[in-house]
């Protein structure tokens, strides 16, 4: 079997195919592969059928409860009872009541009439059902937001890669004229070794960043829930400044964000357990029908076969009088539970207010600086292919020419930097309005 599977990956290859071929894949395509497969939607999706089922708990308690018992007791030593010396005899009377076996099989039915507390319950079904279906919405941004700015790292490293074999090409084209003119004594070794060195400089960050580059890779894959096997290459973006373009928006409601939403229905449900606190004050109605029958006899033999049967049927009213300050400890302590679910729900709504407005500012600082730091890279590569000219021509000195290579590249590293800027604080600023998923719709 393993001689086929070579032989088969063989003529692959010698038909052409790549049989390690790495998948090419959008920022779009790994969002969505991430929604399908990330472990923790199962998770979300358990917790929406746990919910489900609680309210079907919360319901079963109002429905009719249907319970038989069987008890069968061989009563070895008989209870004496007596009756004392008077009207029946002078001398008091000791007897022993009942059989030695006895039998008996009842069947009993209780229907709840009115309980506050458990219709408290069902009511807080629905918002508790709301809740798990909000948090797994909550999980689906959070697998967004991981998810994009895991694709986001990678192409910044790819960009940062694109520009080091860019300047390692530069430079090794640079080194072969400076080894021709030092083997014609033109220039000195200083200067050979000088461009030597910055060249090995280069290299040495190049692997560096393909090994940056792999992790990210590995963390984009993690953060997808796809196999870390998984070979890939992720698709670069034609235009990334276009990810500095926005709309300003004027209809930001915190109302409207998850986590608001998630607070809300805590203080609604938190609202619920007051109420069912309070209910437990009043009183409860309940009926109940029972049907049972008794077999008794001293004979075991016979313990079965002497039947006699019996029913009833009751009303029955509970009335909580004292507990011990038990239950008003307990609602007292809902109370403030729920004061504090407001006061938390005010404490999100200025955090999310927050949120936006720094991500709103950081997203516009971030575009001016994009705007700079792009104008910057036109001049400095303009004065270093200048200078490049000129050192060719013989009419500037090396230190001329690797100043302004010197100036180039902080000039790539703050572009670079200003490209990280513009796409984290794009998706903060997303993520603040609550709109992640209408933003990768546009991928």
């Amino acid at each position: 079997m393993k001689k086929n599977k070579i032989f088969f990956y063989l003529i692959l290859f010698v038909l052409g195919y790549d049989v390690h071929a790495q998948k090419n894949i959008s920022l779009k395509e790994c969002v969505d592969f991430a929604l399908k497969n990330h472990v923790s939607n199962t998770v979300y999706e358990n917790e929406i059928a746990i919910a489900k089922q609680k309210s079907t708990e919360a319901l079963a308690g109002y429905l009719p409860q249907v319970s038989t018992n069987i008890t069968f007791d061989d009563n070895l030593k008989r209870q004496v009872s007596i009756i004392p010396a008077g009207a029946f005899s002078p001398t008091e009377i000791k007897l022993q009541f009942g059989t030695q076996y006895s039998t008996t099989g009842t069947a009993q039915l209780d229907q709840v009439l009115y309980d506050k507390s458990m219709l408290v319950g069902i009511k807080a079904a629905e918002p508790n059902n709301q809740l798990s279906i909000l948090k797994k919405e909550q999980n689906q941004d959070n697998i967004i937001y991981n998810t994009v700015s895991a694709y986001f790292q990678v192409l910044v490293y790819l960009e940062q890669e694109k520009i080091t074999l860019e300047n390692e090409k530069k430079y090794r084209e640079l080194l072969d004229i400076l080894k021709l003119r030092l083997e014609k004594g033109v220039i000195k070794k200083t200067d050979y070794d000088r461009t030597k060195s910055s060249l090995n400089n280069i290299v040495s960050q190049k692997s560096i960043l393909e090994m940056n580059k792999q992790v990210a890779l590995n963390k984009l894959k993690h953060a997808m829930g796809m196999s870390l096997d998984e070979e890939i290459n992720v698709i670069e973006f034609s235009n990334y400044e276009s990810l500095a373009l926005v709309e300003k928006d004027n209809n930001f409601q915190v109302s409207n964000l998850l986590d608001y939403r998630i607070q809300n229905n805590n203080a609604l449900l938190q609202e619920f357990d007051v109420k069912r606190k309070q209910a437990a004050f009043l009183p409860t109605v309940s009926m109940y029908a029972r049907y049972g029958a008794t077999s008794l006899n001293n004979e075991f033999a016979k313990s079965f076969s002497n039947w006699f049967d019996f029913s009833t049927v009751g009303l029955k009213v509970s009335v909580p009088i004292f507990s011990g300050y038990r239950k008003l400890s307990q609602l007292k302590q809902a109370e403030i539970s729920l004061l504090n679910a407001k006061a938390n729900m005010q404490i999100s709504a200025n955090n999310l207010q927050l949120s936006f407005k720094n991500s709103n500012a950081q997203l516009q600082k971030s575009q001016s600086d994009l705007v700079i730091n792009r104008e910057n890279l036109y001049f400095a590569k303009q004065v270093f292919e200048s200078s490049d000219l000129e050192y060719q021509k013989g009419v500037s000195t090396l230190s001329d020419l690797l100043n302004a290579d010197y100036s180039y590249k902080e000039a790539q590293s703050n572009y670079i930097t200003s490209l990280i800027n513009v796409m984290s604080s794009r998706l903060e600023y997303e993520k603040s309005k609550g709109n992640l998923k209408s933003y990768i719709n546009q991928f």
